[in-house]
């Protein structure tokens, strides 16, 4: 029953001006070709008004030509628009990312120390009284942390754009 309601209908002829067939069929059968085009898709957003005046001549009609600026998100004005409580943000994310790395780096290297000393038997560590120390300071620290937390998205205008700069730098 469906074959012959499909072969009931005329055949679509291209149209003179067609010289290229639609390139849905293509982005329905082949999911790169789709994900190719939403790509292309979304780069194109990036790129200003004027950059769509850019056209390359491809058969009969035009096809917009992405600028060279419009395939990075971060081009040297991006920074500068989102303010300066981002740009403390990102700093901070940034540093506090660095500093941890080398804090563990170097509180790794010293349990090494601690634990071959301890293996050939030139000290004797107390545990349980070094876990008690530690919990102790944990405790200072996030009491102390959120306290700063608090005082910086206090005195920034714009805590949000704080917090988004805190994220991206903690991800660089």
């Amino acid at each position: 029953m469906r074959d012959q309601a499909l072969i009931n209908y005329p055949p679509i002829t291209p149209q003179p001006d067609m010289t290229r067939p639609s390139p849905v069929p293509t982005l329905l059968l082949d999911p790169l070709a789709l994900r190719q085009s939403i790509i292309d898709r979304l780069a194109g957003s990036f790129t200003k008004p004027a950059d769509l005046l850019h056209t390359t001549a491809t058969s009969d009609y035009q096809v917009p030509t992405p600028s060279v600026d419009a395939a990075g998100l971060f081009n040297e004005t991006f920074f500068l628009k989102l303010g300066f409580s981002f740009m403390v943000g990102l700093a901070l994310g940034f540093a506090l990312k660095v500093a941890f790395k080398v804090v563990l780096l170097v509180a790794g290297l010293i349990l090494l120390g601690v634990f071959a000393l301890q293996y050939a038997g030139i000290l004797d560590v107390n545990w349980s009284g070094l876990e008690v120390h530690y919990n102790g300071w944990v405790d200072w620290f996030v009491a102390n942390a959120g306290a700063f937390f608090d005082f910086i998205g206090g005195n920034l205008t714009s805590a949000a754009s704080f917090m988004t700069g805190l994220v991206m730098g903690l991800k660089l």
